[in-house]
């Protein structure tokens, strides 16, 4: 009887411990050069802006760590959202950037897709 009891007990434990929310945990911030061994985390990848190119179709892409196809990483704004629409993207060039998001990979470089101005900090 006591070995059952304790094996409820156990059970109630280790389901209330699973309904306790978690603390939000901060994305790591780690260097451009790096982002190729976090592909499908979320962080925050730091880099200079070495290149800016909005494509025919609206897309913009801001490079660091060398020009398309060299760079290192991409951060990209798609076409019809509000940043698409806004010119400061031209503006970072040269500038050290923090890009917040989850990196995929898109033709083998990682990169990560920009939705909001939140993500984008330029220093």
């Amino acid at each position: 009887m006591k070995t059952l009891l304790r094996i409820i007990g156990l059970c109630v434990l280790a389901t209330l411990s699973l309904s306790l929310p978690v603390p939000a945990q901060t994305p790591s911030v780690i260097p451009d050069t790096k982002a190729q061994r976090y592909i499908g985390q979320n962080v925050i990848v730091e880099g200079v802006v070495t290149a800016v190119a909005t494509s025919r179709k609206g897309n913009t892409f801001i490079d660091l760590g060398g020009v398309y196809p060299n760079q290192t990483f991409t951060g990209w704004v798609p076409a019809g959202t509000s940043l698409a629409s806004d010119a400061s993207p031209q503006l970072l060039q040269g500038k050290k950037v923090k890009i917040t998001g989850r990196i995929e990979l898109y033709r083998g470089k990682p990169g990560i897709k920009i939705m909001s101005k939140e993500q984008l900090v330029s220093e």
